[in-house]
């Protein structure tokens, strides 16, 4: 079974090599990085608030969870951004770095303090069932 923590820790992973790749391509093979950042980011935001954050905040975590959605609100409005500017201009540059930090400071938050501290507050069993669920969602936008 999957573990729900493992497979959001691989997609921020993935973050972080798309926003790699984003900084040293140009023209149209920037613009298929940044649809996809775009893309991917918007489908984490959904799992984790559709199916992860409801049972970190059914375990104690709802200041934790409160903070993260509001980060989560700043990565959509630049997610939004993104998709109404041209990724192959250097319009783009700046909102990408503010979206790379942005990402980069929430992901650092998950994994030091909320995904350990919902993983000592909940049976093993339930951080499977979630990553079940995280990889049935993931699966049907496809």
């Amino acid at each position: 079974m999957p573990d729900v923590i493992k497979l959001l820790e691989t997609d921020h992973r993935e973050f972080e090599d798309l926003f790699a790749k984003a900084q040293s391509t140009s023209g149209a093979a920037k613009q298929q990085v940044v649809t996809k950042i775009a893309s991917e980011l918007t489908l984490h935001a959904q799992v984790e608030e559709q199916i992860v954050y409801p049972a970190m905040r059914d375990a104690g975590l709802g200041e934790l969870i409160d903070e993260a959605e509001r980060e989560h609100q700043k990565v959509k409005q630049l997610v939004a951004r993104l998709e109404s500017s041209d990724g192959a201009t250097a319009e783009v540059a700046p909102t990408l770095e503010k979206l790379r930090a942005d990402v980069e400071h929430h992901v650092g938050e998950e994994e030091t303090e909320a995904f350990p501290k919902f993983r000592d507050a909940v049976r093993h069993d339930l951080i499977e069932s979630l990553g079940q669920q995280v990889e049935d969602m993931k699966a049907s936008s496809q």
